[in-house]
């Protein structure tokens, strides 16, 4: 439930009764009387045990009973709400996103706004307690543009209430389009989301960049359940964030340099990625994958520490994207001889 305006107003009180040094240990009976001394309205046992629950869920509170002095503690030395500056209209977002996304537990995309609310969170907690901008002293990388971010709410709502929706849409280099879609699935690559869909007009399923979404308008049109699609295998042989249909992946074999070896053990290029010969002279590995041009361009990225030792399809197309770049620098070369 959203937090209201008296519920926040409690939670600063009894957050003050329990960072009191000079009072420690405050009963549930002082923590009623302090309410009704600031608010002129005094609560029940149960109304503040609710709250004292509130704000474990919310702050994560680590709020606790001590037997011996019969009172409430903070078990957290130095925890206060007041690391949390937020007001009711952001607890009231968070409430709305939290349960929003509590659908969307244990996917990758919950984890993926988990990691991103902890960066915020520690970030804030590090610069108050050591007085510095937390750029100073923790940096994470932050995307050039939002990705498509905008469109994110009405996706999740349409994904989660099983509705049809109308996407005024344009691609790079072409004109713009409307598609009625029934979005499955939101996914992130490289600082950008996409959303995952039945095209209604022509019955399959394609992959919009919701940074190239001009509008979104709910429909009327029943939303259409695929049977077929599986977002824990739609992208299993995937690299990225392209979905070649009726093509069989191919089995790529690559050769990294000694020097380039440590970092590909370490950072896989694919969840498919597996070991062939780790030596001194180099690492072998292989990956399962759709042979797409998102794989060419990563392949090429790493230069002379890397060669295609397979498949032959893949080799070929790598070596036409090498020629083609020969062809562009002798032009070059020839122009200004």
């Amino acid at each position: 439930m959203p937090v209201n305006k008296n519920a926040l107003l409690r939670y600063r009180i009894i957050d003050s009764c329990l960072t009191n040094r000079m009072r420690k240990y405050p009963s549930l009976e002082d923590i009623i009387q302090k309410i009704e001394d600031q608010m002129g309205t005094g609560i029940s046992v149960s109304m503040l045990n609710k709250d004292l629950s509130q704000m474990r869920s919310l702050y994560g509170a680590p709020i606790k009973y001590d037997r011996n002095h019969n009172g409430y503690y903070y078990e957290e030395e130095g925890f206060s709400i007041m690391e949390f500056p937020l007001t009711g209209a952001e607890i009231e977002a968070l409430d709305y996103s939290t349960a929003l996304l509590e659908t969307l537990k244990g996917t990758r995309m919950f984890r993926h706004f988990e990691n991103a609310i902890n960066k915020l969170i520690e970030g804030y907690r590090i610069s108050s307690v050591l007085e510095k901008s937390a750029s100073q002293i923790l940096q994470v990388e932050k995307p050039l543009s939002d990705g498509g971010s905008d469109w994110l709410e009405p996706m999740l709502q349409a994904i989660v209430n099983h509705t049809a929706i109308r996407l005024r849409y344009q691609r790079f280099g072409s004109l713009e389009k409307e598609h009625i879609i029934s979005p499955y699935l939101i996914k992130e690559y490289r600082n950008r989301w996409y959303v995952i869909g039945m095209v209604h007009a022509y019955k399959d399923i394609r992959v919009f960049a919701l940074d190239r979404v001009i509008d979104t308008q709910p429909v009327e049109e029943k939303f259409i359940q695929s049977n077929d699609f599986d977002a824990h295998t739609y992208f299993h042989y995937s690299f990225g964030i392209t979905q070649v249909m009726h093509m069989q992946p191919e089995k790529i074999v690559l050769k990294f340099s000694p020097e380039q070896s440590p970092y590909i053990r370490t950072m896989p290029l694919h969840h498919s990625q597996e070991t062939l010969e780790d030596s001194e002279v180099g690492l072998q590995i292989q990956l399962t994958v759709y042979p797409t041009r998102e794989l060419v361009m990563t392949v090429l990225s790493y230069g002379k520490e890397v060669e295609v030792l397979g498949s032959a399809l893949f080799k070929k197309m790598v070596q036409e994207e090498i020629n083609a770049m020969q062809k562009i620098y002798q032009t070059i070369e020839e122009r200004y001889a």
